[in-house]
């Protein structure tokens, strides 16, 4: 047996040795560089691409499998003058006895200026498409089946192949991607990648360097990452421990200004499983300064994400700044200066939604949902619950001219309106809306307070919800409790046309309505407990054109109120004293007319409202009112008859004696002037009252003839008197 293991021993030399010699003899004799036409013609039939060797090829076989080229350049076959890629040297070595044992242990792998050239042209052709086997796409599908399963029985019968990788290096590289279609330009140059040793298993150093450069917006976005990375191939799971990335960006996205980004975390990915996950992230940006986690799921299929993030107070005007961003001008100077907000993450490829949310805004804090169901469409959505909220904070402040006072703090307008005759001021034909902005929106919202500051007014409980898609903007919901009482609306604005049709209708119930005049400064017509219902339509974009296309209906009453500025009964017996021809003598107080109910109905036809039906319940006293008020011209032609119910005062004036001869006689006053003086340009209507002064001397002329004719018809007829005295008197009608 020895003598038998010595000849085996020396054979075993001998092979080695004539091995050893062969591989010498040929890397001596053997010039990979004769063959290059030849390896050309394999990469076009193999791979469908025109190969470029320029410089000479360097190799060895023992004890490295090497490789060493230079000047190499990748082309479609078609195209042969536009490389796709290109590479200034790379080398790589293969240890050859591990091989034997199903060890594959390469040396540094090594790839310098290295450039990709990708190009989608105006029809949407790749010019990497027709890289590789161009046969039948279903034989290709069953062809990489066999393979895979060839490679599985492989590794089932002799175990799966050993891999390591001693570092990887590459330098100076560059990709260039170029769509015509969406004349976008993206480059990644300055590319700088380097690893430890890549050992299945075992975590290993990866550091990258690039400049991100983009044209659709102009923008260069540096980039620096430095992680621990390790992998299990056979599992498909791919770890990142401790990444630490960091991105300074620059260009029109950020008005010229500097932007630095920094995110940190561990991150895995698990193929097998189709998962993906950021742990421990930490993100700083500017002042902001944020944390969470996010996974993602279904990674080949229509990825799902969750997570969550806690962002610390930051503020908001510092950070746009910081972006190169301005915010508007708002009434409030330290608005969205304190800002923070916490949430869970829901989302995909085209979504991202914070769910039980809560958001602090200068104090004021709200919970709900806040986010984008589409990047594509730009789809916000919300749904927003809080305490309190000053809406008036985030306005537009008070332009030039006008009081920085709020309404609820102004000084009360006077009584009645204005006494100025003077023309007022005409409709501003101003654009109010911006139609485009609002045409382009896509937003599903609710907001519900406890209590809202809007122009000055408290508004509480609020509730508004609204929706606007396509360039139709609706307001479902808009409601809430003010000056004593309750508001709720809705409307349509239809941006998408011109001139745009807006619609809105409208209540008040149980409303101070001298409150509301006061508020908003408009002059104090009347006071009292205000119940409005309205239905209008109109169209445009300005004042003017909405007063000229202002069209629907309307309701209204006022219970236990007054006319402000105004006194009815003063006025009243003004007209009963022209009548009697005599002048009155009495106070009858403040310029105000109290009224039990006041209603009325308006039909509104371009601009004029007609009012056919006002009534108003005075103290013995009934009025009614006809005649119209032109918005256009800002002026009324109004006429308010009163009834007479009797004298309701204890000390009549003896100039104003009401008795039953004018109860029933309609006594007419006419308002006719602009509506800033309304009050003050109600007055008597003198023909009216002339007509009906000649009615009542007629009256009293019929009414003495008929005495004198009954007294002398009960001298001579006696019982009988009666009966003639009614027929008489039905011949003057009485």
């Amino acid at each position: 047996m020895k003598k038998l293991a010595r000849i085996v021993g020396l054979v075993v030399l001998a092979l080695v040795v004539l091995a050893v010699g062969v591989l010498f003899f040929l890397t001596r004799m053997f010039d990979p560089n004769d063959y290059k036409e030849q390896i050309q013609q394999a990469a076009r039939e193999q791979a469908n691409v025109e190969l470029t060797l320029g410089g000479e090829i360097g190799w060895s076989l023992f004890p490295w499998l090497g490789i060493e080229l230079q000047e190499v350049g990748i082309a479609p076959v078609d195209q042969p003058a536009q490389p796709l890629a290109q590479v200034g040297s790379m080398g790589l070595g293969v240890e050859v006895l591990p091989l034997l044992r199903r060890q594959l242990r390469m040396s540094d792998v090594i790839l310098d200026s290295i450039t990709l050239n990708l190009e989608v042209d105006e029809n949407g052709a790749a010019n990497w498409s027709s890289i590789g086997p161009q046969g039948d796409p279903a034989e290709e599908g069953e062809a990489v089946e066999e393979g895979r399963a060839a490679a599985e029985e492989e590794a089932e019968q002799h175990g799966e192949l050993d891999v390591t990788v001693q570092s990887v290096r590459i330098t100076n590289a560059r990709i260039n991607y170029v769509d015509r279609q969406k004349d976008q330009r993206i480059v990644l140059e300055e590319v700088n990648l380097s690893t430890g040793a890549l050992l299945e298993g075992e975590a290993f150093d990866v550091e990258f360097l690039g400049l991100l450069t983009t044209t659709q917006p102009a923008m260069r976005v540096r980039i620096d990452l430095n992680t621990v990375a390790s992998f299990d191939l056979q599992a498909e799971r791919y770890q990142l421990d401790g990444f630490d990335l960091r991105l300074d960006a620059s260009g029109d996205p950020f008005n010229g200004r500097a932007v630095g980004m920094r995110l940190q975390g561990d991150s895995v990915i698990d193929l097998a499983a189709q998962t993906a996950e950021l742990q421990q992230l930490r993100l700083s940006l500017a002042d902001l300064r944020a944390t969470g986690a996010v996974s993602a799921s279904q990674l080949d299929g229509d990825m799902q994400l969750a997570g969550n993030i806690n962002v610390a107070e930051f503020d908001a005007r510092k950070l746009m700044h910081a972006l190169g961003q301005s915010l508007p001008e708002m009434a409030g100077a330290d608005a969205l200066s304190k800002v923070a907000l916490s949430g869970e993450i829901d989302g995909s490829a085209d979504s991202l939604m914070l769910n039980n949310m809560q958001l602090v805004v200068d104090g004021t804090e709200m919970t709900g949902s806040l986010g984008l169901a589409s990047f594509e469409t730009q789809a916000l959505r919300f749904d927003l619950a809080g305490s309190s909220l000053n809406i008036d904070h985030y306005l537009p402040p008070p332009s030039a001219g006008e009081s920085a006072a709020t309404p609820a703090s102004a000084p009360a307008a006077a009584q009645g309106g204005s006494s100025s005759q003077a023309a007022p001021e005409p409709w501003s034909n101003e654009s109010v809306l911006p139609m485009e902005t609002l045409a382009g929106l896509n937003v599903v919202g609710s907001l519900d307070m406890q209590q809202v500051q809007l122009t000055g007014q408290r508004i509480s409980p609020f509730r508004m919800a609204l929706q606007a898609r396509d360039g139709h903007l609706q307001l479902r919901q808009f409601e809430g409790g003010v000056f004593g009482g309750q508001f709720a609306a809705s409307g349509t604005i239809n941006a998408g046309r011109m001139p745009a049709p807006i619609s809105l209708t409208a209540s008040l119930s149980g409303m101070d309505s001298q409150a509301l005049q006061r508020a908003y400064e408009v002059p104090e017509q009347f006071r009292g407990r205000l119940n409005l219902e309205l239905n209008l339509k109109t169209q445009g974009n300005s004042v003017r054109s909405w007063v000229n296309a202002l069209n629907g209906e309307a309701r209204f009453d006022v219970a236990d109120g007054a006319l402000l500025g105004v006194n009815l009964e003063h006025r009243l017996c003004q007209a009963i004293a022209l009548a009697n021809r005599e002048q009155l003598s009495s106070d009858f107080g403040a310029d105000t007319t109290p009224f039990d109910t006041l209603s009325g109905s308006f039909r509104i036809v371009n601009g004029t409202v007609q009012s056919r039906d006002l009534t108003a319940a005075l103290p013995g006293i009934t009025a009614r009112g006809n005649g119209d008020i032109n918005l256009p011209d800002q002026r009324l032609d109004y006429g308010v008859g009163l009834v007479l119910q009797g004298d309701q005062r204890e000390m009549p004036d003896p100039a104003c004696r009401i008795n039953e001869r004018y109860v029933g006689i309609e006594w007419p006053l006419r308002c006719e002037g602009y509506l800033h003086n309304a009050a003050k340009s109600c007055g008597v209507d003198t023909q009216g009252v002339t007509r009906i002064a000649g009615q009542l001397l007629r009256n009293e002329a019929e009414r003495k003839i008929e005495d004198k004719v009954s007294e002398k018809l009960e001298e001579k007829l006696g019982d009988k008197a009666p009966e003639v005295r009614d027929a008489i008197r039905g011949l003057f009608n009485r």
